[in-house]
């Protein structure tokens, strides 16, 4: 098979020499039958989509059709979008990442097939390649002194780290800053080295050590490292300032004796404060702007329930002008009304109802950018805009096979636990006014993650089928500020799982759903709260899905992934507790008896997060109670399926396993 016989349709067009500004935004072919799996779990044809600093380019991630573990770096001509040159991943290896580094440098991460195990991992290597394909050089890694990476790349010293670039800056000519991590098998981790590194010739030159172990690092526009922070201890984010890069480092806020968490983001114009967000007790977290002399803050923003999202830089890339808002639908608020990002942004958004439209990729001079337009029914759409004739051209679709008029709408909801703490999150319907059959769908994590408002591929494919899908953002998820979240430490089987039986109840006596066709199901901590469900409600789940789940919470003490490092074992002290006993109560394993719904459990054997143990003894259990179970295993995967084909076979089962308990065969 060609290169080309491989590569999204859309580029198949740009290397024919067809304009995508000449098409209109495409719409899937209408059918009475719902999409294809495959349309739910493909990756998207266009990812980071960005414009060089001086526009006369743009790039995008692009996927291999037949090739899941390797992808494309598309370069495409920024005035014709006609393609310019596609740069190869390299055998089995991925490009994770990548940024611009000037008008003709594009520097990338990798993520490599490792072991033959089926899920690739980040190598924190860093390769550079010019837009049309030449000197090509492998920066920096364990491979730089090699000839073996598969990509015809020059080569130069190894180094056994993890190395990531230091913001999205130049600091010179052809020079960034990179936050390197040795390769350690020490609990402890280490300290992050700060170098500069020439992406041309691969060469670094050492600027300083973080403050504590296992740091992020913040630079001002001027190249300077000036913020720190690190998490080890489970207690919150450390923060440490200083004023330049051959200053000492300043301890600026310890959250176990301020009882405030501060998390640094970015500086504004002329470097004298530093954006950052800020926890607010039991109220949602806020964006603030804090002076870095004085330490004194100043709030900018703060959502009626919801955390803030994603900052936006403005035009020149030194300041930022919106922030995304996450109080049910997203949104964006405005630092300055009057800024031209500001007035342009809210001019384009009439053109894009019910749909989040937004600046997210400038050229250097400020007059052209990427506009992102995504909803919770559409995966996303890229349109070239120039910001002087206000003109708006489409490029590319993520998705280009997904008619968003064919998705349901997510909506947003609000309920009451039972001992008043009021939960939001999210519900997708199917077509119709009558009630459903519904699917609880408690997310993964579970600290620190959200559901929140967006295209969710799940969601679509189920309500596609027929089925309700209820998304909760119970007790310990972030997303709802500090004490939100830790409310939830050391509440897995207790509230937290109350929360998703009241919030199921609630569906319930809404007419949401029909109450003799009801399962649960979720992938990792969602895996948990689906069989702890079936065990704690036995009369109110019909059926439960456990995907690479918890089931004994010793397990992740003892065996998982999280546990090899002591910022880890710190975590899972703080969330699960050290009481074997009682997190044996906790545990599904541990009332296997109770269970009455049919259950379908999924597995990757080589699951590193939650080890395949989980399985095995959970499985041992159920036989030894006679329990019935459907179950597929994979040998070669981690915590949850990669390879398309896996993917495919699990959500199959899933539909069938469905539809015979709470499906139209099990209405009959």
């Amino acid at each position: 098979m060609t290169l080309a016989a491989r590569l999204p349709a859309t580029l198949l067009l740009m290397l024919a020499g067809t304009s995508a500004y000449a098409q209109a935004a495409p719409n899937a072919a209408r059918t009475s039958s719902p999409p294809p799996i495959a349309d739910f779990i493909r990756p998207a044809d266009f990812s980071d989509v960005t414009l060089s600093p001086d526009g006369k380019y743009l790039a995008a991630i692009v996927p291999m059709s037949d090739k899941p573990h390797e992808n494309l770096l598309a370069v495409l001509d920024g005035k014709t979008a006609k393609i310019v040159r596609v740069l190869h991943s390299g055998r089995e290896a991925l490009i994770d990442s990548y940024q611009w580094v000037g008008d003709n440098r594009l520097v990338a991460s990798m993520a490599v097939k490792h072991d033959g195990l089926d899920t690739p991992w980040l190598t924190g290597e860093l390769f550079a390649i010019d837009p049309d394909g030449t000197h090509q050089v492998n920066l920096f890694g364990y491979r730089a002194g090699t000839d073996n990476t598969g990509t015809h790349i020059a080569t130069r010293e190894s180094r056994y780290a993890f190395a990531e670039p230091i913001g999205s800056e130049p600091v010179g000519e052809n020079q960034i800053l990179i936050a390197v991590n040795d390769y350690t098998r020490a609990a402890e981790g280490n300290f992050t080295e700060i170098e500069r590194l020439n992406v041309r010739t691969g060469r670094t030159a050492r600027v300083g050590v973080s403050p504590a172990r296992n740091a992020s690092l913040v630079a001002d526009h001027a190249g300077q490292v000036r913020a720190a922070y690190a998490n080890n201890n489970a207690t919150g984010e450390t923060l440490w300032l200083r004023a330049n890069n051959d200053a000492a480092w300043e301890l600026a806020n310890e959250p176990v004796k301020s009882g405030v968490d501060i998390h640094p983001v970015g500086f504004n114009r002329d470097n004298s404060k530093l954006y950052v967000y800020v926890s607010q007790g039991d109220r949602p977290d806020a964006i603030e702007l804090m002076d870095v002399a004085t330490r004194q803050r100043t709030p900018l923003f703060q959502g009626q329930f919801a955390d803030p999202g994603k900052l936006l830089p403005t035009a020149d890339g030194k300041d930022y002008y919106a922030v995304i808002s996450q109080d049910g639908k997203r949104a964006l608020h405005y630092f300055d009304e009057s800024s031209q990002e500001a007035r342009l942004s809210k001019a384009l958004a009439v053109n894009f109802p019910d749909q989040l439209a937004y600046f997210s990729s400038f050229t250097q001079d400020g007059k052209h950018a990427i506009v992102h337009v995504t909803s919770d029914r559409n995966p996303g759409d890229f349109y070239l805009f120039d910001l002087d004739s206000r003109e708006a051209h489409y490029l590319v679709s993520a998705e280009r096979w997904i008619d968003p008029q064919h998705m349901r709408p997510m909506l947003p909801i609000e309920l009451k636990a039972r001992d008043g703490l009021v939960l939001h999150g999210f519900l997708t319907q199917p077509a119709g006014s009558q009630s459903h059959p519904l699917i609880v769908l408690p997310h993964g994590g579970p600290h620190g993650i959200a559901d929140a408002w967006g295209y969710d591929r799940e969601a679509q494919l189920f309500a596609s089928r027929g089925y309700s899908v209820l998304q909760i953002n119970y007790r310990g998820s972030g997303g709802y500020g500090l004490y939100f979240q830790q409310s939830g430490y050391k509440q897995w089987g207790l509230s937290m799982q109350d929360d998703l039986t009241d919030a199921t109840d609630w569906a319930i006596k809404q007419g949401y759903a029909d109450p003799k066709r009801i399962c649960i199901y979720g992938a990792s901590y969602g895996g948990y709260a689906a069989l702890e469900g079936a065990v704690r409600e036995p009369d109110l789940y019909q059926c439960a899905i456990g995907y690479a789940g918890v089931y004994d919470l010793r397990v992740q003490l003892d065996k998982s992934d999280t546990q090899r490092t002591d910022r880890g074992t710190a975590y899972l002290k703080v969330a699960l507790g050290e009481d074997r006993d009682d997190l044996l109560r906790r545990s599904p394993l541990s009332g296997t008896e109770r269970i009455k719904a049919d259950l379908l459990l999924l597995h990757g054997k080589d699951d590193q997060r939650v080890p395949f143990k989980n399985f095995q003894e959970f499985t041992a259990a159920l036989d030894r109670q006679g329990k019935r179970y459907d179950k597929l295993v994979e040998p070669l995967e981690g915590h949850g399926f990669f390879l398309p084909e896996h993917r495919q076979e699990a959500y199959q089962k899933m539909l069938d396993f469905l539809q015979r308990n709470i499906g139209n065969a099990a209405a009959r």
